[in-house]
């Protein structure tokens, strides 16, 4: 009925528009809590066989944000070329994820120059958490088109335990599909 209302010539025009707008629903469709979870079990993966050059592949191209209480890191957002520098000098966003001792150093000589208030939770890097953690949960959460959240509840006590604390008992990631991969595009951490 609405393709008679259409000059024939027009037809296969719409029918590629009406294919387009099909791809782009699909596309839109975006990311299932089961991608979202694959994907952040990739990542931790990762770091637990402490493989930062396959690691590095899985930073968002857009940057990532670094969301913390540290004074480990000089600035919350890092582009995927600055994160490969760390990573190759083994500072900063490296320590973060690989080096307890190198992010308690860092931030315990940056918080005496500054004349910060100590820490309250000693800081510990994302692999110390993962690996010495009894129990790992992957709860995913804002499953949106493109983005969603995971929040990785690391406890060495029962489920049944009061709130998980970041930097403690928990790590937050937010991830981004891109490309057909999940991307890490922030993560909250101490």
């Amino acid at each position: 009925m609405l393709l008679a209302a259409i000059p024939k010539c027009a037809i296969p025009l719409v029918l590629l528009f009406s294919f387009f707008l099909l791809h782009i629903a699909e596309t839109r469709a975006g990311t299932s809590d089961e991608e979202l979870k694959k994907g952040a079990e990739k990542f931790v993966a990762l770091i637990e066989s402490k493989n930062p050059s396959a690691l590095l592949d899985l930073f968002s191209e857009q940057s990532t944000s670094f969301i913390s209480g540290t004074y480990a890191l000089p600035k919350a957002e890092y582009s995927p070329a600055e994160i490969r520098k760390d990573f190759e000098t083994k500072t900063g966003v490296y320590c973060v994820f690989f080096d307890t001792a190198c992010l308690r150093g860092v931030d315990s000589n940056e918080r005496a120059r500054q004349r910060a208030r100590p820490i309250q939770i000693p800081l510990t890097s994302v692999f110390d958490l993962v690996v010495t953690a009894k129990i790992k949960k992957f709860v995913t959460f804002d499953v949106s088109s493109m983005n969603g959240m995971v929040a990785l509840m690391l406890t060495n006590v029962s489920p049944e335990a009061p709130a998980a604390r970041t930097g403690k008992d928990a790590v937050v990631f937010y991830f981004r599909s891109e490309h057909g991969q999940m991307k890490l595009r922030n993560i909250e951490f101490q």
